[in-house]
């Protein structure tokens, strides 16, 4: 939770700061509504992130636990969608592929933890 919390609340401030960065990294121009999509990306994975680094501690109950399952599930299904969009548009070159093979690991790490936890 402390990895996949940090990673994503730094993304999403890079994100809601500098969103023509992240839209460069992808290869496309910097056009309003990318802009404006950039930040609404920025400000999802903020709250994702700062969601997973508050509930971290509180795993032995219903709540944490519950989180920590939704956040395997988001990083599972953004690693799929990402290692998809990278492969099929050809989008981010190597920066797609980085974070969509990030976030297959770090969901593959929370699918073995929470099945081992629950041995």
């Amino acid at each position: 939770m402390l990895v996949s919390g940090a990673f994503e609340a730094l993304f999403g401030l890079s994100a809601l700061l500098a969103p023509n960065m992240l839209i460069g990294a992808l290869g496309t121009a910097p056009d309003p509504a990318a802009v404006f999509l950039a930040r609404i990306l920025g400000a999802a994975t903020l709250g994702i992130g700062v969601a997973a680094l508050l509930a971290r501690e509180h795993i032995d109950n219903k709540g944490g636990l519950a989180a920590a399952y939704g956040l395997a599930l988001y990083n599972v299904l953004a690693g799929a969608l990402i290692l998809w969009t990278a492969a099929a548009a050809g989008l981010g070159g190597a920066a797609l592929w980085g974070a969509g093979l990030f976030h297959a690991g770090i969901g593959a790490l929370f699918a073995y933890a929470l099945a081992v936890e629950r041995r």
